[in-house]
């Protein structure tokens, strides 16, 4: 449920979001939504998507924090409207069945990039900068969990095969930290 709070509350104290990509938060954010809306759309049990609910919020909260703390605050509260106008679509059934089946399924691909641009920025950076390594943890633990409750709750593969993915690369971002632990960013290094 609180996934992501160590991650705003150290994005909140640093006053700075370095580190962390943008367009991989807003990849991230897209499955999160995707997997609330079809699980909301199902009918299925709210512990098998209710995570994905306060995941989806803290990620915002995320994005709104790199926009606040960057040269873009205004987009930060467009952003913030402009979820509340999709959680709104969502909760009302303005979206149909088919579109939000496409968007779980498009959220295999939308995860491998927005992991993957964060696994490369880490890399290239032989740091991990603003992560915070109790939501890494726990975003990757998480996963785990997931794959078991899809197993027994919906038996739904689409779903299933999200939380492989996405187990396997937050496993991958995981391993980063013991990596490169210690390290500082490029930016931090030439300070």
């Amino acid at each position: 449920m609180f996934l992501f709070v160590p991650q705003i509350l150290k994005i909140h104290r640093a006053r700075s979001a370095e580190g962390i990509s943008l367009i991989s938060m807003l990849l991230g954010l897209v499955p999160a939504l995707g997997t609330c809306a079809y699980s909301y759309e199902k009918q299925f049990v709210f512990s098998q998507y209710g995570d994905s609910v306060f995941v989806a919020i803290q990620m915002s909260i995320i994005v709104m924090q790199i926009l606040y703390f960057s040269d873009s605050a205004p987009y930060a509260f467009a952003f913030m409207a402009t979820m509340w106008a999709i959680v709104c679509a969502i909760m009302y059934h303005y979206i149909p069945f088919n579109v939000l089946y496409m968007i779980q399924a498009a959220g295999i691909p939308f995860i491998i990039v927005s992991k993957g641009i964060q696994i490369l920025a880490n890399y290239r950076n032989q740091s991990t900068g603003q992560l915070a390594f109790l939501t890494v943890a726990l975003q990757f633990g998480g996963c785990l969990a997931r794959i078991f409750t899809s197993l027994t709750e919906t038996d739904d593969r689409l779903v299933l095969f999200v939380y492989l993915v996405a187990s396997a690369l937050n496993g991958i971002i995981f391993a980063q930290f013991f990596m490169y632990w210690g390290n500082k960013t490029r930016k931090q290094k030439k300070a």
